[in-house]
């Protein structure tokens, strides 16, 4: 039977060896979840820069239950939290997560569910002072309105990553044209969810990380230029969608022709008001304005 603890899922920690937060998810041994993170946190995959897989600190046994496991990981925060202040910092993360999802699908790695809840940034030089895991607009659960922060264009590079394997498939290296079937994840708009004929795991991540480009894309004054990128990967028909390696050469190609000045230029919510705006604008680098949570 299952402790209250182990009933949690997932909660917060500090390692004692070393003062680091740290997140503590309960993960069952039948599923593919474990071996995925350990395949992907191995020393030969984290070799490789444009692997995004969160990393895996540690695996704790349970004494007595053979179905489950506590994998130990970085504790992170959910990558469109901060506001984006910068184009510069958008494309980053945009960055980052096609690269990761290139090197996923180069490793016959599924991940099914690139949805935005998985898509994580750390935020240790962001937020130096560190964020509670639940209240994240606070240091300490408790007193949101001192909650300080820095622009990410002051801290670049940010690290960005993929967490949660659970849907994950991972097949044979050269196996090709696998497929599944059946509905998965958070973004329940992939079009292929909506008939029960077999399709394409990779072209469902393509999907679930191009919904979250136009999603974010369409919550800011500023951010366009992505839009068609967006467009592409959340293409109705799957076969019109772009590889992973294709959809990151397309990102880059306009990455390079964009200037400094371009990736410089400051970008607002819709939802900020002008006045605030102006006053957000006059504050230092560190803001105390409390945000608005979702």
């Amino acid at each position: 039977m299952l402790t209250t603890l182990q009933k949690a899922i997932a909660i917060d920690a500090i390692r004692i060896n070393d003062n680091r937060k740290v997140v503590i998810k309960l993960v069952r041994t039948w599923t593919e979840e474990l071996p995925i993170a350990q395949y992907l946190t191995s020393p030969p995959m984290m070799s490789d820069t444009r692997n995004r897989s969160v990393a895996l600190l540690d695996v704790i046994m349970l004494p007595d239950d053979d179905e489950h496991v506590f994998i130990v990981m970085p504790m992170l925060l959910r990558f469109d939290i901060l506001p984006f202040r910068r184009v510069g910092e958008f494309a980053e993360a945009v960055h980052y997560f096609l690269q990761g999802l290139e090197f996923m699908h180069e490793h016959n790695i599924a991940h099914m569910d690139a949805c935005l809840f998985n898509l994580m940034m750390d935020a240790s030089k962001a937020i130096p002072k560190g964020f509670h895991f639940r209240n994240w607009w606070t240091h300490t659960g408790l007193d949101y309105k001192n909650f300080e922060f820095h622009e990410r264009w002051e801290v670049s590079p940010v690290q960005y990553y993929y967490i949660d394997f659970g849907l994950s498939y991972q097949y044979p290296l050269g196996l090709k044209g696998m497929t599944e079937s059946g509905s998965c994840g958070q973004d329940a708009s992939v079009p292929e969810f909506g008939s029960d004929d077999p399709y394409d795991p990779f072209k469902v991540d393509i999907y679930q990380l191009g919904n979250v480009i136009l999603n974010v894309v369409n919550k800011y004054e500023g951010l366009d230029l992505f839009l068609e990128i967006g467009r592409t990967m959340t293409s109705k028909i799957p076969e019109e969608r772009p590889t992973a390696s294709r959809a990151l050469r397309q990102f880059e190609r306009l990455l390079s022709s964009l200037k400094p000045p371009d990736l410089k230029r400051r970008i607002w919510r819709v939802d900020v008001p002008l006045w605030d705006r102006f006053r957000i604008k006059h504050l230092r680098s560190i803001s105390r304005i409390p945000l608005m949570v979702e």
